[in-house]
């Protein structure tokens, strides 16, 4: 048998098979067999791992069947280079020490000084440099000695990256520049593909962006030419790392889970490691705080398994930052400590800065500016001396911010322009917006407001540029969060001016963005996957729904089933419902890195269409908090006003969760508090009272006898508007009223769908043990419409729902709802077969006229900053539902079902929805008095 088919056989088979191909190979040719199965192992190691394992085992077999020093030797160092594929590094150094001790004692000085390439590698993973170097160094005497130019470059390229590791870049281009020559010199193009990548990731920390695209071009060439998955991989990590310093996080998050996949599929724990370090970054940059938390914290144990303690040392500083971020400022103090021991270790000065200048991060964010401004300075100069450019420049702005903070104007604004201009050049966007932001500040404090205005501007435009090519809500969503300050200045600019239609847009341009985007027709990953690895996801996504539903079920059971269920046990149920969200969250995410989802710009909000489609008979109240002080912008066809004072944030929230205290009162049943409920009316009015003095009586004049639409904001998001009391009676028994999350929003929701005629319903009813009058609700809803769906009990089903609902004029859902105030994208309905989500709404395609939820706190949602509302009625505004029917509270059943037959019978009378819904609930309060009962129910949408 020739060896070259032997290798391959042996590589393939299983261990028996393999016993019994050496036992018949001629003992003669031992050694051009192990010397064959070492070469695999040396030539796959970064491109096929598996090969690489397969071939050192069929070594240790050979070593056993045909004991030889020289086979011993092959086989040490096959297994160590295996052990280094593995990331077992100390298993590494081991064999490929016993393997040049063996070449020694043979009088084979090149071969022992080729084990050294590897055994240098993994002693510089483990952060032994010094000792690393020295070795290399020793090995390269030998090479040169012997005239082996591509060993030597080996070398050279070991231990330039020894100095990438410890943030020495000019060392690092030395040495790899060299390593590059040698092997342009012998044409070795797998090399070059390696060392191309090394010197593009150098050239892009020293911040020369164009050179470090070149060498990526020239790496991925060769890589590709020659089969090497795993570089490609790695210069998918560096262009992902690129793009994340240029602000084109689509593309990194594309790049990266790229290579996610790639190091995947090659089972390289290391390398995979790094590349999902890179995606908390990219996380923490995009403001997915928790999120990124999560990654390094799982990260970190790994790191350490693997030795790899400079990437430890970042993965702990790095997680600092974002506790930082937020506010776990005890256990961020904790995590910084341990990275700048570990750095210290290293002898790595760049990432004690770093860690300095998180530092100096925290000590702003708790408002002690002195202590950051020294911080600051102290991590500058190693930095700059590094030529770590990007870090220096966050750096440099934190210290003029501080500055800026500590009202030393001079010295902030000489620091903050010097700095704006370097990110601008250096193209840096993200730290760019961050100067102009903090810049707009400090001309504004010194009444320069023409001149901060223009920055505001500026910063603004850099912020919709980020935003836009963004894939997927949950980043975009995310990313906007802590950009808010120039949109919120420059509307209070323009309202001292008297320039009130601006200001307005500018609120509008803060406000619900995401879901007008999602409005316009993005939809959550529900496609076929694009390849095995999607599809392997999407199926561990199916298994986590049916996983939750059961545990779902277990903790929703009624009451009267809980007999012998320990807390502990609830516990554990809640925990491992914990886990699972975690895990659908997280590869959700992954299956959305890929999109390409480009968003709207907003250059000016279309004011005059939003008049124009308001009509004369309806008026748009939008609330505002600026500058701690809440407004109200009053839209008409005609004109747009501002109505200023209406109180202060806190002194609202007070009293909204006062009225809240009063409705929780009934939230389990009005029986036993029968006898009390006029005094409890009363007391609910009061505070309902307390908030239209505050909230509507000052529009009153201006809204004349207009329908009202109101565009909440934060906790008035809570504040039923209809049911708040002038003295003598409810708002909405003198006018409809109706909600949406934003202007532009309403805008989508006007123009976006022509209106259908309500002939087809589709009604679905999933009654349990506490709610036990949905069926009657579904049946008398039935007779009302010319066709009907009915989906009750058993039939009230996911698949039903999504089998029917793209027909449906109508959607109505009774069935229990849940708001989840810790993960609110998994608030849901009980349906028959389990949980109908967030994402789930989002998912259908619907041309329904309306979408009725007739169950508890289905319009409570979660408010995230720039107001973005996420719970139900996100993913049913997604799925292309103009109009929503919701809930505030927990409903009673017996009120909520006559309420619905009430309304539906006012629809199909010729009333519109918000007209048909007043009558219902003017109708209702006659018959039950206290809010709780009548007002829960509010018009979202047109």
């Amino acid at each position: 048998m020739e060896d070259v088919e032997l290798v391959e056989r042996l590589i393939a088979a299983g261990e028996a098979e393999r016993k019994q191909l050496l036992r018949e190979h001629d003992a003669a040719a031992a050694v051009p067999l192990a010397q064959a199965l070492k070469d695999i192992c040396r030539n796959s190691w970064n491109s096929d791992p598996a090969r690489v394992i397969a071939a050192s085992e069929a070594l240790n077999l050979l070593t056993q069947i045909r004991p030889d020093p020289e086979v011993k030797a092959l086989a040490d160092w096959g297994v160590g280079i295996a052990a280094l594929a593995k990331s077992e590094m100390e298993v590494a150094i081991f064999h490929l020490d016993q393997a040049a001790e063996s070449f020694c004692h043979l009088n084979q000085p090149h071969a022992a000084a080729s084990t050294q390439i590897s055994k240098l590698m993994a002693l510089a993973i483990l952060g032994r440099y010094d000792e690393a170097i020295e070795c290399g160094l020793e090995a390269r005497a030998v090479f040169v000695a012997q005239g082996d130019v591509l060993e030597a470059g080996l070398i050279d390229h070991n231990i330039g990256n020894i100095h990438w590791r410890r943030d020495r870049y000019a060392e690092a281009e030395y040495f790899l520049s060299a390593a590059c020559e040698r092997y342009l010199s012998v044409n070795a193009e797998k090399q070059l593909a390696v060392v191309e990548y090394c010197l593009a990731y150098i050239k892009f920390l020293k911040h020369d962006f164009h050179a470090a695209e070149e060498f990526y071009a020239l790496a991925w060439k060769h890589a590709e030419e020659n089969g090497l998955t795993a570089t490609q991989a790695d210069i998918e990590v560096g262009l992902g790392a690129l793009a994340l310093v240029r602000g084109q996080f689509d593309e990194a998050l594309r790049l990266l889970e790229s290579a996610r996949r790639r190091y995947a599929g090659l089972e390289m724990p290391y390398q995979s490691a790094i590349t999902e370090q890179e995606i908390a970054d990219a996380y923490l940059e995009l403001n997915l705080v928790p999120e990124a938390v999560e990654l390094y914290a799982r990260l970190e144990p790994e790191l350490a398994r693997l030795g790899a303690r400079g990437e430890r040392a970042r993965a702990l500083e790095y997680q600092g930052r974002a506790l930082v971020q937020l506010n776990q400022t005890e256990q961020a103090a904790v995590l910084l400590k341990q990275a700048r021991t570990l750095y210290s270790e290293e002898g790595n000065a760049v990432g004690a800065a770093m860690v300095t200048l998180t530092e100096a991060q925290l000590q702003y964010s708790q408002g002690q500016y002195a202590a950051a401004c020294l911080a600051a300075e102290a991590a500058e100069k190693p930095l700059a001396a590094a030529g770590a450019w990007r870090r220096w420049l966050t750096v440099r702005w934190l210290h003029g911010e501080a500055k800026r903070a500590l009202e030393s104007y001079d010295e902030a604004l000489s620091i903050l322009e010097d700095t704006l201009r370097e990110a601008e050049a250096q193209e840096q966007p993200q730290v760019a917006h961050r100067c102009q932001t903090s810049l707009g500040l400090l001309h504004l404090a010194c009444g320069r407001r023409k001149t901060a205005e223009t920055i505001f501007q500026r910063a603004a435009r850099i912020i919709e540029d980020l935003r836009a090519p963004l894939p997927a809500e949950e980043f975009r969503a995310a990313f906007f969060a802590d950009k808010l300050t120039p949109y919120e200045q420059l509307a209070s600019l323009c309202l001292a001016e008297g320039r009130v239609a601006e200001s307005f847009g500018y609120v509008e341009k803060a406000r619900a963005r995401v879901l007008q985007d999602m409005m316009g027709g993005e939809q959550a990953v529900t496609e076929a996957g694009q390849d095995d690895f999607e599809r392997s996801q999407m199926a561990r996504l199916q298994e986590l729904r049916a996983e939750l539903n059961w545990f779902y079920n277990r903790i929703n059971r009624p009451l009267e089933s809980d007999a012998g269920r320990s807390p502990a046990t609830l516990a554990a149920l809640r925990q491992s419902v914990r886990e699972r969200e975690r895990e659908t969250l997280e590869l959700t995410r992954q299956l959305e890195h890929r999109g390409q989802q480009t968003t709207e710009r907003i250059e000016q909000f279309a004011l005059a269409e939003l008049q124009n489609s308001l009509g004369a008979d309806m008026a748009l109240v939008e609330y505002a908090f600026l500058n701690k002080e809440c407004l109200a912008f009053i839209v008409t066809n005609e004109s747009i006003e501002v109505a200023r004072g209406l109180g202060s944030e806190a002194e609202l929230q007070a009293v909204i969760e006062q009225f809240y205290f009063q409705i929780n009162a009934l939230r389990h049943g009005p029986a036993h508090l029968r006898a009390h409920l006029p005094q409890l009316t009363q007391r609910a009015r009061h505070y309902l009272a307390t908030l239209y003095d505050a909230l509507l009586r000052p529009l009153e004049t201006r809204l004349g006898l207009r329908r009202l639409v109101v565009v909440p904001q934060r906790a008035l998001h809570y504040v039923p508007f209809h049911a708040l009391h002038d003295g003598a009676e409810y708002v909405i028994e003198r006018r409809e009223v109706s909600y949406a999350p934003s202007g532009g929003v309403l805008l989508r929701c006007l123009t976006d769908r022509p209106r259908r005629p309500l002939e087809r319903a589709v009604l679905c009813g999933a009654p349990d043990e506490l709610t036990p009058h949905l069926r009657d609700e579904i049946l008398a809803l039935a007779p009302l419409f010319p066709k009907s769906v009915v989906l009750l009990d058993a039939d009230a089903t996911l698949d039903a729902i999504r089998a029917h609902a793209p027909t449906a004029d109508v959607l109505h859902l009774a069935c229990h709802g849940q708001f989840r105030p810790d993960n609110p994208l998994f608030s849901a309905l009980k349906l028959a077969d389990g949980w109908f989500t967030v994402r789930d709404a989002g998912a259908l395609r619907l041309q329904a006229e309306l979408v009725t939820l007739s169950a508890c706190e289905t319009g409570v949602n979660a408010v995230a900053p720039g107001d973005e509302i996420i719970g139900l009625a996100r993913g049913f505004f997604a799925a292309g539902a103009p109009s929503l029917v919701l809930s505030l509270w927990a409903v009673d059943d017996d009120a909520t079902a006559e309420l619905m037959t009430k309304f539906y019978q006012g629809l199909q009378s010729g009333l519109t929805t918000a007209a048909a819904l007043r009558d219902a609930q003017c109708a209702m309060l006659k018959q039950y008095p206290h809010p709780f009962f009548w007002s829960p129910f509010i018009l979202l949408g047109r």
